[in-house]
């Protein structure tokens, strides 16, 4: 058996030069470093600046045609070769390696390759590193959605066993998780911050399933975004085991109805004032009927009622005060609120970690770009989101798996930020090439990109259970929208539908 410190020692054998949005070329590199246990292979995405420094042979246009390999000697590997020679790198695919390299297989292998490379950029549709040739809009002219297509099929095929075993594993971390942390609380920062999680007996599905974990975070005696009406049990059984007097007030972010269902029960059990945002409590007067997969599994939030007050921009708490920070975008009501003294940002839904891909549909994430941009500006050393997770540095945050992310949360944020800026950039590209939605969606999400393809299971999950509801098209979507829309219906009509989807 062969340590884990020899594998990482290992000379590299080969470096791989691929193009970053070709979803054939990402499946076969992923299977790559799932087979290559020695790390012989170092697998690059194509970049033009880069290229001198690895051969001075290699041209942009041909690496992008077909795989172009560079061994340690200097020597360079093409196409149908290339693929047999790191084949031979695993006693898995070996034999295909070998075979592979002598006639007739070679001429087979590289009749196929070459039917590859003549199709290039029909199968890439062009939204890849073959935009970047001399003549794009020809390029665009002539690929087909077939191709496309099948191209994006083919890749998904061969990442499916990686898809499936990915979500397996999310399956039993999210388990550990939640036995972890279910119907506890987390304290810290000196018992100034507490972590309630709550839970029911649908509302549990959610976190085992998805990983979205459903808390109350307690902040110097600020109860924020108290639960839904399924998860009363759980909190009722906090609020049994808080000291005295530990509830000084009852804070909402934004009207979603697993932060607003128990706002009234919760005031009046503690005896404390509730405070709302203004927009909030006009979307809670009378409260909207949620879709019935929302109503069945979180519960429908009741109407907001009398007393409460409007939250303004600041609010006392027991040693301090919070700044509360409009933040639309996950939706058009959402705060935020600030210490500023500790340096402590609860930042309810404004920040869902920095890769989410399946947002409800009243996401508009053009504000939310604008609200990354200007919470970046804010000094944070600890970022609490609604969902229970705690991003930070601080020594005295203890590392809680599951539940405290060792990060600085500025890092975080900038990471979030960068994958909307580059969403925007991908859809209205797509948008001004003529692509339908779906082609869109599917350009946005490569099976190489972030972790794309190792959450497509859960994120295809979450769209089937929601009937649509919650799915990667809502979050393309989300850069379209036109103010005051939900769906946007009639624009998606005139602008989205590509002209051979009318045929």
């Amino acid at each position: 058996m062969v340590s884990t410190s020899s594998r990482s020692a290992a000379p590299v054998r080969y470096r791989v030069l691929y193009d970053g949005q070709c979803e054939i070329c990402q499946a076969f590199v992923s299977w790559l470093r799932l087979l290559d246990g020695h790390r012989r292979a170092e697998c690059i995405p194509i970049e033009l600046a880069d290229l001198p420094g690895l051969h001075p042979d290699l041209a942009l246009d041909d690496c992008l045609r077909e795989l172009h390999i560079v061994s340690s000697g200097g020597q360079v590997y093409r196409g149908w070769s290339a693929v047999a020679r790191l084949a031979r790198l695993s006693p898995w695919t070996w034999l295909v390696g070998a075979v592979g390299a002598v006639p007739p297989f070679r001429w087979l292998g590289s009749l196929g390759y070459r039917f590859v490379v003549r199709n290039r950029y029909s199968l890439s549709k062009c939204r890849g590193g073959a935009c970047r040739v001399s003549r794009p809009g020809a390029e665009r002219a002539r690929a087909s959605f077939g191709a496309f297509w099948s191209c994006y099929t083919l890749g998904m095929c061969l990442r499916l066993p990686l898809i499936v075993l990915a979500g397996l594993r999310d399956l039993v971390r999210q388990a550990a998780t939640f036995l972890r942390t279910g119907r506890r609380r987390l304290d810290l920062l000196e018992g100034r911050l507490s972590i309630c999680f709550l839970g029911g007996l649908l509302p549990n599905l959610v976190p085992l399933l998805f990983g979205e974990l459903f808390t109350m975070v307690l902040y110097d005696g600020i109860a924020v975004d108290p639960g839904s009406p399924r998860m009363r049990r759980s909190l009722a059984r906090h609020l049994r085991r808080l000291p005295k007097g530990a509830i000084r007030a009852v804070v909402a972010t934004h009207h979603h109805e697993e932060h607003v269902g128990n706002l009234n029960w919760l005031a009046q059990r503690a005896g404390v004032p509730l405070f709302v945002p203004e927009a909030t409590a006009a979307r809670l007067q009378p409260a909207p009927r949620l879709p019935w997969v929302r109503r069945t599994i979180i519960g429908q939030p009741p109407d907001l009622s009398p007393p409460f007050q409007v939250l303004a921009e600041r609010l006392a708490t027991a040693q301090s005060e919070l700044e509360v920070i409009p933040t639309p975008g996950h939706c058009d009501d959402h705060v935020v609120l600030y210490d500023r003294k500790e340096k402590v940002l609860l930042a309810g839904d404004a920040f869902m970690g920095s890769y989410f891909a399946t947002p409800n549909p009243d996401v508009d994430s053009r504000q939310w770009i604008e609200t990354l941009e200007r919470l970046l500006a804010l000094d944070i050393e600890v970022l609490v989101e609604g969902h229970g997770h705690v991003h930070t540095l601080r020594a005295d945050v203890p590392d809680v798996p599951g539940v405290v992310v060792p990060e600085d949360p500025k890092a975080a944020l900038r990471e979030k930020l960068a994958y909307l800026r580059w969403l925007r950039e991908q859809i209205e590209s797509g948008f001004a090439e003529g692509l339908n939605v779906h082609a869109v969606v599917a350009t946005c999400f490569p099976w190489g990109r972030n972790r794309a393809w190792e959450t497509f299971s859960r994120d295809e999950l979450i769209r089937c259970l929601s009937l649509g509801h919650f799915s990667r098209t809502e979050l393309v979507r989300s850069f379209v929208r036109q103010e005051g829309d939900v769906l946007p219906t009639l624009y998606q009509a005139r602008i989205l539908v590509h002209p051979e989807d009318r045929r």
